[in-house]
């Protein structure tokens, strides 16, 4: 009975361990840490920088228009032509900048001729001052000998009487001495206070202002010529014989690029920027084209600020406010790439 009562206890704890048992299994496997999957490492092209750009020359493309406003009368380039420095790209009409020309010499002339008769009156301005001091003693001279006159007439009256006539027109001859005496002292008095180096002055500034304005009569007929600003290559002719051209146009008649290599302006957004490094391996293709070929190059410069895209002239479709960095690449090859191509950039994160 006693080994009876006891086998049945051995199960009863057998069996509550069991169930303790199933339990706290149970528990652990409902809140056992999930295992982490075998995550491969990170293929490094991700890390790559992916942008667009445009083909530039290295000068940057440069959109020639003349200063003034005028009508085309010569076009003497094509789309496509290379020329030299200096050489004549378009001419405008410069009757009205030659008329200007015209009138600008002969005021020039006549600042010379006033400039010159100044000085001569400079020079004889000593000679004048000392005529018209002896104008002035000849007079006094008049006066006193009418005066001494009058005196003498007047001491020989016992003998022959002065009559009223005769007096009267010796005082009315001396009051007219007087009164020229008075208007030589007030003539050499005003020439005394005359600086004849005054009128010289003026005529010199004149004759300066003559000459600046020359200068820019003949710079008006000059920008009435649109000349190459150096070696280069004419990308395109907007403007024809007989048109219009303006500087306030929105649309140059002429576009040129310099001559020198290709280079590609990528425009590198914000968020990337500390993943770009000048040094680095790119890889250019065009933009439209996903099985195109691929040119090569390497990240040469980046611009110190961040701005809209460099363009000339807006392209429609285009996004053109965002802000972004340019970044100069340089090609190993150009070949087969053409001035303003959008392109699409992958600069090489681990080269």
């Amino acid at each position: 009975m006693t080994a009876g009562r006891r086998l049945t206890d051995l199960f009863a704890v057998v069996g509550m361990l069991l169930l303790v048992g199933s339990v706290a299994g149970t528990g652990w496997w409902m809140t056992r840490p999930t295992p982490l999957p075998d995550v491969p490492l990170p293929d490094p092209s991700l890390m790559d920088v992916v942008c667009t750009g445009r083909v530039d020359a290295a000068e940057t493309v440069i959109p020639l228009v003349p200063v003034q406003a005028g009508r085309v009368v010569t076009v003497a380039v094509a789309d496509g032509e290379m020329v030299k420095k200096g050489a004549i790209l378009l001419r405008t009409d410069d009757t009205a900048a030659r008329s200007q020309l015209t009138q600008a010499e002969a005021a020039l002339e006549i600042a010379r001729v006033d400039l010159h008769s100044a000085e001569q009156d400079a020079r004889r301005y000593p000679d004048q001052l000392a005529a018209r001091d002896q104008l002035l003693m000849a007079a006094v001279a008049r006066v006193e000998a009418a005066r001494s006159l009058l005196q003498q007439r007047q001491e020989q009256s016992a003998v022959t009487p002065l009559g009223k006539a005769e007096l009267a027109a010796i005082q009315a001859r001396i009051k007219e001495l007087v009164a020229l005496e008075a208007a030589e002292r007030g003539q050499v008095a005003d020439l005394r206070q005359l600086d004849p180096e005054w009128k010289v002055r003026v005529a010199r500034a004149r004759l300066q202002a003559a000459e600046a304005d020359l200068a820019l009569a003949q710079q008006a007929v000059r920008e009435t010529v649109v000349m190459a600003p150096t070696d280069g290559t004419i990308l395109r002719v907007q403007a024809a014989v007989g048109g219009m051209v303006s500087p306030a146009s929105p649309i140059p008649p002429i576009v040129f690029a310099p001559a020198g290599p290709y280079v590609i302006r990528a425009e590198v957004e914000q968020e990337f920027l500390s993943r770009v490094r000048v040094g680095m391996k790119t890889q250019i293709q065009d933009e439209s084209r996903s099985d195109g070929p691929i040119w090569n190059g390497r990240v040469s410069g980046l611009a110190p600020w961040v701005a809209q895209k460099r363009s000339f002239l807006l392209d429609p479709g285009e996004i053109n406010d965002v802000r972004t960095v340019e970044c100069v690449i340089e090609l190993e090859s150009p070949s087969g790439l053409w001035i303003g191509q959008r392109v699409r950039v992958r600069m090489k994160a681990g080269e």
